[in-house]
């Protein structure tokens, strides 16, 4: 497997383990969302996230220092351009489905929990963005794409 292969398999098992922790404390009510409870827990779980991504990173880097240092192919530059792209249209389409969401009437008219619950589907949805963004990068990778 290669550097850029393992690096995105890095990406997906970190954002998936992290908001995975923070995502289902929030649907299960281990933690309420109308405190500042969620606060420190996202900021505990981004700090994970970079803490993770970046150990990980390293250690994969400090036992093949010759590949990571590699420059990109133009195959690796093609396959990281392809996956963006259908990351982006993840998001925007994401962010269309909150837009409307924001606006539907079930929150009870409560402009803190509209914000709050906003909020929280958008970072979903950047969390999704970027899930797809290494799953295509790790088909793309496999299938020699």
């Amino acid at each position: 497997m290669s550097f850029r292969e393992t690096s995105a398999w890095i990406t997906l098992i970190s954002i998936t383990l992290c908001f995975g922790v923070y995502y289902g404390a929030l649907l299960t009510g281990l933690v309420s969302i109308r405190t500042w409870g969620p606060l420190h827990l996202g900021i505990g779980c981004i700090v994970a996230l970079v803490a993770l991504q970046a150990g990980l990173n390293l250690a994969v880097a400090i036992r093949n220092p010759k590949e990571a240092r590699t420059p990109r192919d133009e195959r690796e530059r093609l396959i990281d351009a392809r996956s963006h792209t259908i990351g982006y249209y993840v998001m925007m389409v994401g962010m269309a489905v909150a837009l409307v969401f924001t606006h539907l009437p079930i929150h009870g008219g409560e402009v803190r929990g509209i914000i709050i619950d906003t909020v929280n589907f958008g970072i979903g949805v950047m969390v999704v963005a970027a899930l797809t963004v290494a799953i295509a990068q790790i088909v793309m990778f496999r299938r020699g794409a």
